[in-house]
């Protein structure tokens, strides 16, 4: 996981995940941004390709809906980009900001690991 300081983006690699249930989720993620998703002008800061873009919402474990975000994926190298604010809106929606960034972006790494686990559909 990649934190940036200028624009508080989070960068996420499959690869990088912490656990076999983690990576395995996020490739097959990574699947539904090689077809079926909008073509972006941005460039994944791993690979240089052109990033899509996918409207995803994750499932609470209730299986209510939480709140859609967009998300930047992609298509060659598993790597997914959450903008400032995207995962903190999902995650908790109600709770303070932190006031470290770096913290902050740990905070968030776990979060999506616990969140990464509940299911998903892209809309």
């Amino acid at each position: 996981m990649l934190h940036c300081p200028t624009c508080t983006g989070i960068l996420l690699n499959a690869e990088a995940a912490t656990n076999s249930i983690t990576e395995e989720k996020l490739k097959k993620m990574h699947q539904a941004f090689q077809t079926d998703c909008e073509k972006t002008d941005l460039d994944c800061p791993c690979c240089d390709s052109k990033m899509r873009v996918r409207q995803i919402v994750f499932k609470r474990i209730n299986g209510t809906d939480l709140e859609p975000i967009e998300l930047d994926g992609c298509p060659e190298c598993n790597t997914f980009w959450f903008d400032s604010g995207e995962l903190q809106r999902v995650v908790s929606p109600d709770d303070e900001p932190y006031e470290e960034s770096d913290r902050e972006a740990n905070a968030l790494l776990m979060a999506l690991e616990l969140l990464i686990l509940l299911p998903y559909k892209f809309v």
